[in-house]
């Protein structure tokens, strides 16, 4: 599943095919990759903003931009939404945010409304990273410890933040806004 963002710029669209677009299309394309940009900018901060993120890596990751071309005078920004491109909840700004001997009494607690995850702990992967994870079977306590797993937890993809209509509608206000002086910018510099 991706969410793209779309601007509605029907109206202006109509306006510059009729004075400038058949004129100067190299200069409309590039009015809109740099509109295009200041929104994949927007939406970045807006989804740390909204996930308590301490990192923008992971969300520029799963952020993708289709650029304007003088042909197709068309950006799209696209999120995607599959399971290894959700983000871990390390990245999420986890209390206690280091490793502890003993797992944290109740577990980890994660972003900006600080939700708990029960029997979470955090650790430090033989890659050197660190995540917080938790523990599922038998936990090894009864002989059994083939059935114990430790699996990381991650939080919401990109995607699904980006589709809250508070996140959506900042993206969508801040192309709104420049849009029309990049415009009149490029076509400025274009003669």
């Amino acid at each position: 599943m991706a969410i793209a963002i779309k601007h509605d710029a029907s109206k202006t669209m109509a306006k510059l095919r009729e004075r400038f677009v058949r004129k100067t299309p190299g200069a409309v394309a590039t009015a809109i990759n740099r509109t295009a940009l200041a929104g994949n900018t927007a939406a970045v901060r807006a989804i740390q903003h909204d996930l308590g993120a301490s990192s923008q890596k992971s969300i520029r990751r799963n952020l993708a931009l289709t650029r304007a071309t003088a042909e197709k005078p068309e950006a799209k920004i696209f999120a995607r939404s599959m399971k290894n491109d959700r983000i871990p909840i390390y990245e999420l700004r986890p209390q206690p945010r280091t490793v502890t001997r003993r797992r944290p009494a109740g577990g980890v607690r994660y972003g900006p409304t600080q939700k708990l995850l029960p029997a979470s702990f955090i650790a430090k992967m033989t890659s050197g990273k660190m995540g917080v994870f938790h523990r599922t079977g038998d936990f090894g306590r009864r002989g059994k410890s083939y059935l114990e797993k430790i699996g990381q937890l991650f939080g919401p993809s990109v995607a699904l933040v980006l589709g809250r209509k508070r996140v959506y509608s900042q993206v969508q206000k801040v192309i709104a806004e420049k849009l029309p002086g990049e415009l009149k910018r490029a076509l400025q510099f274009a003669r």
